[in-house]
């Protein structure tokens, strides 16, 4: 007999991943009608974008509960539990409260016209404001699903926004072009409220972005680059001065420095005193980036899906002159194409996988893709399984490092596989 929490799955999985497309939050708003609008009745941190919002809103989150604030936080996709996606205080939702919360939300959806168009997110959206409503959160750091202006968490009345990285993804919902996508990203910004925006965006999304900022009439913090001095980067961990101040993060890859003075900008905003930020910004950790999960030879996870983050992955290697085999999958809708062509350069070898998830990149197209972009014969490898392909990447790179990349889910399932 099945116990409340997988009963509670059961019903959520009745609902459909991704609900019928929507053209406003109408949906959304009647659910949270039903519920009492529990998400009024509490403040927000609400994140938007590409790559870093993990990493941004880990951050913010470690700080302000060092700060003393309860802390609540959404965050997607999980990658081991699904109750990974509600926390409070850095603790995952009990599967008492998590059963209750979900099953309190799908109640409300059957009440609203059209219930089963409702998705899994809307449902686990709503169940987390109530959640963080009965546990009276001072805060929520809540990230959103896809995109922004159309995803249901954009209808909280958030204190400041937050814009991290923005790059292809989800092109299907949000666009072909950065400029689509990040007129989507910037639909969080709410008027008269501040927005900071992470350093280093491309021109067609810098000027979405400022464009939403002087309409709403929001204040649009961009933090200084040029004052970060004296970094030390590794897969590690890193450490720098910005604005005069020391800083070190656990999480490394000098990417994680962008994502660190985005966090910092935002907790300055709020008020959060220096000392609170250096903690929480040291103590923040999350899975999947950069992780080693296996010393000889290094073996390193790293959710990057797309172009800008493979970048940012591959650049936590400079100086390393060992062979290199990148264990590689992705989710229908990602960046593929560019996300290999940037690994083309890099891996001596390359091992294709595909049977971490049902909605995953078939290794044919990969492999097409892959041939593409200069992998030969030699240096390509298809593997369906998980585990053998980072054995087999083991094998190839003697000694050297293997990188398994290209989705949070695969790198997920190598983690679980290793344990």
């Amino acid at each position: 007999m099945k116990n409340m929490f997988d009963s509670t799955i059961d019903a959520l999985s009745e609902f459909s991943a991704g609900g019928k497309p929507v053209s406003d939050l109408s949906r959304f708003t009647a659910l949270c009608d039903v519920l009492g609008n529990p998400h009024n009745q509490l403040r927000f941190v609400h994140i938007a974008g590409t790559n870093g919002k993990g990493s941004v809103t880990e951050f913010i989150s470690r700080a302000l509960i060092d700060s003393g604030y309860k802390v609540g936080k959404f965050t997607s996709p999980y990658i081991f539990d699904i109750r990974e996606r509600i926390q409070l205080q850095n603790r995952l939702i009990s599967q008492k409260d998590f059963a209750e919360s979900v099953e309190a939300a799908i109640h409300a959806a059957r009440q609203i016209k059209n219930s089963n168009d409702c998705s899994q997110f809307e449902i686990l959206t709503a169940a987390a404001f109530l959640y963080f409503k009965k546990k009276k959160a001072d805060i929520v750091v809540l990230e959103t699903g896809i995109g922004g202006l159309l995803d249901c968490t954009n209808t909280v009345a958030s204190e400041i926004s937050v814009i991290t990285a923005i790059d292809y993804d989800h092109a299907d919902i949000l666009g072909m072009t950065l400029s689509e996508i990040a007129a989507h990203k910037a639909g969080i910004i709410k008027d008269g409220k501040p927005c900071v925006m992470y350093p280093v965006q491309g021109r067609a999304a810098y000027v979405e972005i400022k464009t939403r900022a002087e309409k709403t009439n929001a204040e649009l913090i961009i933090p200084d680059a040029d004052q970060i001095g004296g970094a030390k980067t590794s897969i590690y961990g890193n450490s720098f001065v910005y604005k005069g101040e020391e800083f070190s993060t656990i999480m490394g890859g000098a990417h994680q420095v962008l994502n660190a003075i985005t966090a910092i900008e935002v907790l300055k905003t709020i008020g959060i005193e220096s000392k609170h930020i250096k903690h929480g910004l040291k103590s923040a950790q999350i899975p999947a980036r950069l992780q080693i999960i296996r010393k000889n030879p290094p073996v390193i996870i790293d959710g990057a899906h797309n172009r800008q983050s493979i970048i940012a992955a591959k650049a936590a290697f400079d100086g390393w002159r060992v062979r290199k085999a990148v264990v590689f999958g992705t989710l229908n809708g990602k960046d593929y194409l560019g996300a290999l062509e940037e690994l083309e350069p890099f891996a001596h070898y390359i091992i294709l996988t595909d049977g971490f998830a049902e909605n995953a990149v078939s290794c044919s197209d990969l492999y097409r893709a892959a041939t593409l972009f200069g992998f030969d014969g030699g240096s390509i490898f298809t593997v369906s399984e998980t585990r053998r392909a980072v054995e087999l990447a083991e094998e190839l790179c003697g000694g050297g490092v293997v990188l398994v990349t290209g989705s949070l889910r695969l790198a997920g399932a190598v983690y679980k596989k290793s344990i």
